[in-house]
Formats: C-alpha cells, sequence, structure tokens
C-alpha cells in the first residue's frame, strides 16, 4: 500500500468531485492520506474532511501557517492548532517554514512564525512539515537553533548536502512529482537515490507538482503512485519494496501504528 504525506484536497479544486478522488486513490492503492492545513481556512476544511471520511482510506490532518500567510498569523490562530494538537485531531504542525522565492510575507515576520510554530510542536510533541523555498540556510539555522522536534521537510527541492544536513538533524526527506520531470535537477535526483529507505516518504503536493506524464493536469492522491515509480527506478529497486518502506515511514512519522491480521 501508498501513502500521501502531503494533499491539499480540502481545496476549492476538489469540491465538485472530492469523494470520486479519494475512491481513486484508493483504487491506486493508497489506503492512508495526509491532509495538510496551512492557514486558517485549509486547517478548517481539513478538519472537516476528516471528520466525514468514510471506511476503507486513512485520512489524518496537519494544521499550520504557510510562510506565505505569516502576515495574517494571530494569537488566536496558533492557539486553534494548539488545541487540535492536545486534543489528537491533527498529526502533525504545518505547513509551516520559509519561502524566499516569492517572499508573500516578510522575511522575519515569516522566520517569527516559523519559530512559534516549531516551539508549538515541541509543546505538544508532534512533528513538524516543513516547506522550504529558497531558504536553505536560513530553515537549517532556525531548526538547529530550536532543536527538539523532528519532521519532514515536504516537497525535498535541495542538493544531496542540503539533504544530509536535514537528515542528521532527524528529519525525513519527502519526494514529490517534480522528480519525474524529464527537466528535474540531478540534485533531487540524487537525493531521491541515496536518502537511506528508512526516512524516505512520499506526496504528491496536490493539486499542485503533477508527475509526469500528466503534467500540466490537476494532481491528486493516486498518482503518488508516479512517485513512487520513479524512484524505484533510480534505485534500482522494486516498486513494491519502495511502496513498502515509504508507508512504513509515513505512519512512523506521523505516529500511526500498524494494524495487524488477526
Amino acid at each position: 500500500m501508498l501513502v500521501d504525506t502531503h494533499c491539499h484536497i480540502q481545496t476549492q479544486r476538489f469540491d465538485a468531485d472530492r469523494g470520486e478522488v479519494i475512491e481513486r486513490a484508493a483504487k491506486a492503492g493508497v489506503d492512508m492520506l495526509v491532509c495538510v492545513g496551512f492557514d486558517e481556512t485549509t486547517n478548517n476544511a481539513a478538519q472537516a474532511i476528516a471528520n466525514a471520511a468514510q471506511p476503507g482510506t486513512t485520512i489524518l490532518t496537519t494544521a499550520g501557517i504557510h510562510p506565505h500567510d505569516a502576515s495574517d498569523c494571530t494569537p488566536a490562530l496558533l492557539t486553534q492548532i494548539e488545541a487540535w494538537a492536545q486534543t489528537g485531531q491533527i498529526a502533525a504542525i504545518g505547513e509551516c517554514g520559509l519561502d524566499f522565492f516569492r517572499n508573500l510575507s516578510p522575511p522575519e515576520r515569516q522566520r517569527d512564525v516559523f519559530v512559534d510554530q516549531i516551539e508549538l510542536a515541541k509543546s505538544v510533541s508532534l512533528p513538524l512539515v516543513v516547506h522550504d523555498r529558497d531558504a536553505h540556510e536560513s530553515v537549517l539555522e532556525l531548526l538547529r537553533a530550536h532543536a527538539g522536534r523532528q519532521g519532514v521537510m515536504h516537497c525535498f527541492a535541495g542538493d544531496w548536502e542540503f539533504a544530509r544536513s536535514c537528515l542528521d538533524l532527524g528529519f525525513y526527506i519527502s519526494i514529490a512529482g517534480p522528480v519525474t520531470f524529464q527537466n528535474a535537477a540531478a540534485g533531487l535526483r540524487e537525493t531521491a537515490t541515496n536518502v537511506p529507505l528508512d526516512r524516505l516518504v512520499v506526496e504528491t503536493d496536490c493539486p499542485y507538482l503533477t508527475p509526469h506524464p500528466f503534467r500540466g493536469q490537476r494532481n491528486e492522491p493516486a498518482m503518488v503512485r508516479l512517485v513512487v515509480e520513479e524512484i524505484a527506478r533510480l534505485r534500482g529497486q522494486d516498486f513494491a519494496e519502495i511502496a513498502a518502506a515509504t508507508s512504513v515511514n509515513a505512519r512512523a512519522l506521523f505516529g500511526v501504528r500498524e494494524t495487524l491480521p488477526s
């Protein structure tokens, strides 16, 4: 079975066919989805989807404030995230981090809100879901300065040297659709090849970053299979081996116990 460790099926792009999307994921062998919140609206919507989930596919949720939305972060938002954490309604804090590519919030505000969420994750003993774009050194600086919680580097886009630094901090590396692109960065391919198998997870980040050969279309959790297929090709390993390992890792990351046959 497969796990999509980072999807946004709570967003409006799935309003017309969300049920069918979840069914297609199950038919593709994806038995667990992690629905990731990134602002007040998507945090609440993720909770609603999880509460309405039908048997067959496990839907976990996270809640956080994306760096794009750092300027809109309030103490009340952080308090709500903390409340969900304390009642076991979320499996991680985030998506949070730094994005110096777009800088939709001022960099210093991004840093402050990221630190708030690192500290929150420490206080509630949950992993972090970290967004990093064009901010490798600053992300590492803050994670080192506020050490204490591990998590996952979502949609990893750095090189192998950066990956090793993240691994040294105890983080998992999550590989998404860009590894399948014909122009995929050499550093990303090197990372997907070299990450220890017990520290590797996969994701779609849907509706974004649709894998080849469907690039340009809306992404969805069923397509995480394509990511696993490409990683298996790069590593010279069987699909089943990568699928099994990344699923075990995802459950360990988010604190989900395996259900053993009776």
